[in-house]
């Protein structure tokens, strides 16, 4: 008798825990997309460092991207969802229009991801900028 208590309190002991684990990773926050970001991209060894700035206007996101390289483009079909960001950069290389994707997770104040650009895949990495306000003092 005493060895079936034993065993049943185990048990709902176990699911308590599972439960309490559950209900813990839902509450977790979704990392806020907004902001200004520093990144860089990989292209065969030529990194490009470029800022990614993300405001948000009612309940749309708007961005764009600035390198000295490239300039500034206004970014089109920006999402973030389940903490994944993707936006289209339309750039002009060479002359000829070039559409490039991002997809990316944001995992805190980190953001990693690539740009896929005519099938090639363009490693992007990189850090939310912080406020001048927030920096430590020298």
């Amino acid at each position: 008798m005493r060895r079936g208590v034993f065993a049943e309190t185990r048990i709902l002991s176990l699911m308590a825990t599972i439960g309490f684990v559950l209900i813990l990773s839902a509450q977790a926050p979704t990392p806020n997309p907004v902001g200004e970001w520093n990144l860089k991209t990989d292209a065969q060894g030529q990194i490009t460092n470029f800022t990614l700035t993300i405001t948000k206007e009612g309940e749309a996101l708007k961005g764009k991207v600035a390198s000295e390289q490239y300039g500034a483009q206004e970014l089109t079909d920006l999402k973030y969802e389940n903490g994944t960001l993707t936006y289209t950069r339309n750039l002009e290389i060479g002359g000829q229009g070039v559409a490039m994707a991002f997809k990316g997770k944001i995992e805190g104040d980190k953001l990693t991801g690539a740009y896929n650009l005519q099938g090639v895949e363009l490693p992007v990495t990189g850090s939310r900028k912080v406020p001048a306000s927030a920096a430590p003092a020298k």
